[in-house]
């Protein structure tokens, strides 16, 4: 492909030079080429992103206007994307490495499904509500007084926090940006996007979209930026709020900072997810699951992965072996090829992580039974074979910390409750999935395991329902009606309890209802 270089980030509805030279070169994982170039920011230029973004907030239209009214540049927004759905799908599998499949099947379908999504949640949202009450009745025998009045007229508003800083991660770049700006632009905040540094430019395609569009200038700004600037844009005095995916570590600064600034955060971190076969499971119907949803999306690059395999110990070595051939089975290739299953790591420094866990596997005592090695097929290309780690414990570095590649530990269980507790033995709890003859009583296993998101006899992500972790797998929630909600304040305006609430201001505003609501 012909290389594309950008000089200019998205700033205030145009394209804007960048103050210095620095950049970032775009490779392809599977052809070790460079494919484009982007700009690295300077202070000064994430200072521009911040002030174009707080205008637009505090002096523009964005948050005056209705959420309904918002979501018609949504939708349009969907509509840009979509109709560059080919193009964006092939680009993305080039700097990436995820097959073309993945890009043409989810990569570009999610931001779109997103932000529609996101635009039918503001023609129908609701942001104020008349709370009229009167608690008296729950107040014991007390009769209240002046200081504390039993009675209450207010009317109640949500209004959007202000300027967001958003991150999303590499693996899915593009969804990530539908999770999130999606979300925040219906609330009415307005958004400066930080792009992944491997794979930069099908995020940049948003800019040209939103130009084309006419979104209001700040309402969206794109900037590539490293480790201090990034955090710059983290503490910078103009930013409300931060929206992060990526590691425990990163995410344990950014919410550390977002603390010492009093500063509300989303953050979808780590996992290390649990797959739970129990005994009465047939087999035949587990396996392409379990291939599928530990090694066999996006090489293994998935915060939802589910790399422990809990399987029944009489049943061990049964599952070992399948598995172990099942691993084998998958083609390892060019992602662009039809055929291939397992694409190239997104970096050479994302293989060398790979390749060094698997090393620690081998002097922890674990059998390698399947891959564990570079393919000798490709000579050029950041690729790893599906590697199934048998003889291994929940203890063992690689049961508990994130490869984020195509590796997964095999681990027995002595039934349901010693797989519920070592699904549990885990500092993440972002994902999970148990497999049996008895579809209820999945539901009930599902509700003994810390985790966000958990799926009965398969493995998939409901885009409409939260999103989000336990423990260090993060706090906050993307996607369904509560991916708004983070973005939204709450404001009570209260008048006398003696007066009525103004007519004009409760016209068409829906009335509360609770304990002492009237």
């Amino acid at each position: 492909m012909t290389a594309i270089d950008h000089r200019a980030f998205f700033i205030n509805g145009s394209w804007r030079a960048a103050e210095g030279t620095d950049h970032f070169d775009v490779i392809s994982p599977r052809s070790e080429q460079r494919i484009g170039r982007v700009p690295a920011a300077s202070k000064e230029d994430i200072d521009a992103a911040v002030a174009a973004a707080r205008h637009a907030f505090d002096e523009g239209e964005w948050p005056r206007l209705t959420p309904a009214e918002r979501a018609d540049y949504v939708s349009r927004l969907a509509d840009g994307l979509e109709k560059r759905r080919t193009e964006l799908a092939e680009l993305i599998t080039e700097e990436l490495g995820c097959t073309l499949f993945l890009s043409q099947v989810y990569q570009t379908v999610s931001p779109v499904m997103s932000f529609n999504y996101s635009a039918e949640i503001g023609r129908s949202l609701q942001t104020a509500e008349v709370r009229v009450s009167d608690l008296s009745p729950l107040a014991g025998k007390s009769a209240g007084g002046s200081i504390i009045p039993m009675a209450g007229s207010s009317l109640v508003v949500k209004e959007p926090v202000g300027v967001l800083a958003a991150f999303p991660a590499y693996n899915f770049a593009l969804p990530a940006i539908g999770q999130k700006a999606g979300p925040a632009l219906i609330a009415g905040c307005t958004v400066i996007v930080k792009v992944t540094e491997p794979n930069p430019l099908a995020t940049f395609v948003v800019g040209e979209i939103c130009e084309e569009i006419g979104l209001p200038p700040g309402v969206l700004n794109i900037v590539a930026a490293r480790a201090p600037e990034s955090e710059y844009l983290v503490r910078h005095p103009g930013v409300d709020m931060v929206s992060f995916t990526g590691s425990v570590d990163v995410g344990a600064r950014i919410g550390a900072a977002c603390g010492e600034l009093i500063r509300p955060c989303v953050l979808e971190l780590g996992g290390k997810s649990a797959a739970i076969v129990l005994e009465d499971a047939n087999m035949e119907d587990v396996l392409p699951t379990l291939i599928r949803a530990s090694v066999g999306t996006n090489s293994g690059q998935s915060c939802v992965a589910q790399t422990r395999l809990l399987v029944p110990e009489s049943q061990y070595r049964a599952y070992a072996e399948a598995l172990a051939d099942g691993f084998a089975s998958l083609r390892v290739g060019d992602p662009m090829e039809a055929d291939t299953v397992v694409g190239p790591l997104v970096t050479a420094r994302q293989r060398d992580r790979v390749e060094y866990y698997v090393d620690v596997a081998r002097k922890e005592g674990a059998t390698i039974a399947s891959g564990g090695r570079r393919p000798s097929h490709l000579n050029h290309g950041w690729y790893y074979e599906p590697t199934l780690i048998t003889d291994a414990h929940n203890e063992m570095r690689v049961s508990r910390e994130e490869i984020f590649g195509p590796v997964a530990s095999l681990i027995p269980h002595r039934g349901e409750d010693d797989a519920v507790r070592i699904a549990n033995d885990s500092d993440l709890g972002l994902a999970g999935s148990v497999f049996t003859a008895d579809p209820a009583h999945g539901f009930e296993v599902a509700r003994r395991v810390r985790t966000g998101t958990f799926s009965v006899n398969t493995f998939a992500a409901d885009l409409g329902s939260p999103f989000g972790g336990f423990k260090k797998s993060g706090l906050g929630r993307e996607h369904g009606p509560a991916a708004v909600d983070e973005y939204l304040l709450t404001k009570t305006i209260s008048i006398d309890p003696s007066h009525e609430l103004p007519e004009p201001v409760t016209r068409n505003v829906p009335h509360g209802t609770g304990p002492g609501a009237r």
